[in-house]
């Protein structure tokens, strides 16, 4: 036996041959392992399910934690315009010693403690100006939750490719497989006399095909794995292993319920509905920037001085105003206001009529999907079929040169058919959800 070994990249092909007239070789094709000192210092790979991955995605992907942090920006603005509604209070220290005397200045020291408060007792316009500032902040909590609903559909998306990569690779090494089989049969024909040689050929062609295939699907996997670890935020050195097997997902409800609930829940229509609440009060702050205001404060001190003012001392001060002209000030912001409010309004509606639509539009392809399913199956099993049949054929002597061939063909696409409708008919219901508004499978 004599064999050739020829690398190609991270790849080697061997070549085994025998002395017989008209031995078929072999073909195999196989990654290099890497050295134990390189796979020790690279980082461990997690072992995901589908479920853990998603839990991760809602709660550490990089557009998550980004939109936590905008939230907290809006509800730091939030809290600073709460606090114009509430009482200040301030505590100063002054000490003063005046040698001036040669410029006509007055000797004197002084060194006093002071405390200084107000209270705002009617401020209508910053009332409404603070309930705004109240519900935009919660309309940005509302945001982190649309968010986490995106990226949790990143990371089922994801997840689902990285199952369809590692199925279509299972399916393609059942078509190396057959052809390796089929091309042993051919062999064993060649050797006996029944079988013209070059049909030795063609079999090795069809079978280095198949093998290339399914290095294609494993580079597809790899690919799958590193977008799902930057949906993850994982190390992209060390990516996550699929966990969960391919398989039908389930999911219960009616086209009617699911609208009903993703109107009622969804990220994006509270959010529009919070901004809209929140227009509504700066509207309200607008109209009331003519009402009266009234405040009060108090100031006091305590200390020594020289020459003696006294040790203590305070005022109470009260102050209300009304605006009586603005030159226009006044009826421009609430123009924009209202502008602003219309604004709202439309978003929410648009937001409402979107959600509705993608509902629609899930539930359509899902349809859709499950009849593929059905399909797929079907010319699976007929495709299986039809092989068994080529080989009884092909055993007895019955079948033409190319029947097998063509038929393994069939087989190994109708394989890849079912695997691939199965994962439409998964990513079908996460797309359902998505537009329901759900965070959880």
């Amino acid at each position: 036996m004599n064999s050739v070994r020829i690398a190609i990249g991270g790849f080697a092909l061997a070549l085994v041959t025998t002395p017989a007239a008209f031995a078929g070789p072999t073909i195999s094709a196989q990654s290099q392992s890497h050295s134990l000192s390189q796979s020790e210092s690279q980082p461990k790979a997690p072992s995901l399910t589908l479920a853990q991955a998603a839990d991760r995605a809602r709660a550490v992907s990089f557009d998550v934690r980004a939109a936590i942090e905008v939230a907290r920006t809006v509800q730091a603005d939030a809290a600073s315009a709460r606090a114009g509604l509430r009482p200040q209070l301030a505590i100063s220290v002054t000490a003063l010693d005046a040698n001036l005397s040669q410029l006509g200045m007055p000797v004197a020291s002084q060194a006093y403690v002071g405390v200084t408060g107000s209270l705002p007792l009617f401020t209508p316009s910053l009332g409404s100006t603070t309930r705004a500032s109240g519900l935009t902040a919660d309309a940005a909590t509302s945001d982190i939750d649309a968010v986490r609903n995106d990226a949790f559909f990143a990371a089922v998306q994801g997840y689902r490719r990285a199952q369809l990569a590692v199925a279509i690779v299972d399916a393609r090494t059942d078509a190396v497989r057959d052809q390796q089989a089929h091309l042993d049969v051919t062999d064993r024909r060649i050797r006996a006399g029944k079988a013209p040689r070059y049909l030795l050929a063609r079999d090795r062609a069809a079978l280095a095909v198949a093998q290339q295939a399914r290095e294609d699907a494993a580079a597809d996997g790899d690919e799958a794995v590193n977008d799902l670890a930057l949906v993850l935020a994982l190390d992209p050195s060390a990516p996550p292993q699929i966990a969960t097997v391919l398989d039908v997902a389930s999911i219960d409800g009616t086209l009617d319920g699911l609208v009903a609930r993703a109107l009622a829940q969804a990220p994006t229509v509270l959010s529009a509905q919070l901004r809209e609440k929140a227009a509504r009060s700066t509207v309200a702050a607008a109209r009331s920037a003519y009402a009266p205001t009234a405040t009060l404060s108090a100031q006091s001190y305590n200390g020594t001085s020289s020459p003696q003012l006294g040790h203590a001392g305070g005022q109470i001060t009260f102050v209300a105003s009304l605006p009586i002209i603005d030159g226009g000030t006044r009826s421009a912001t609430e123009d924009r206001a209202r502008a602003s409010l219309v604004q709202a309004q439309v978003a929410l509606e648009k937001a409402r009529t979107s959600t509705e639509r993608d509902v629609r539009n899930a539930w359509r392809e899902l349809q859709a999907a499950r009849a593929n399913l059905v399909t797929a199956r079907a010319g699976a099993d007929d495709a299986a079929e039809q092989l068994r049949i080529a080989r009884v054929r092909e055993a007895a002597g019955k079948g033409i040169d190319l029947e097998v061939l063509d038929a393994l063909s069939v087989a190994a696409t109708a394989r890849e058919t079912a695997v691939k409708a199965v994962a439409r008919f998964d990513t079908a219901i996460a797309l359902l959800h998505h537009a329901s508004g759900d965070l959880t499978l």
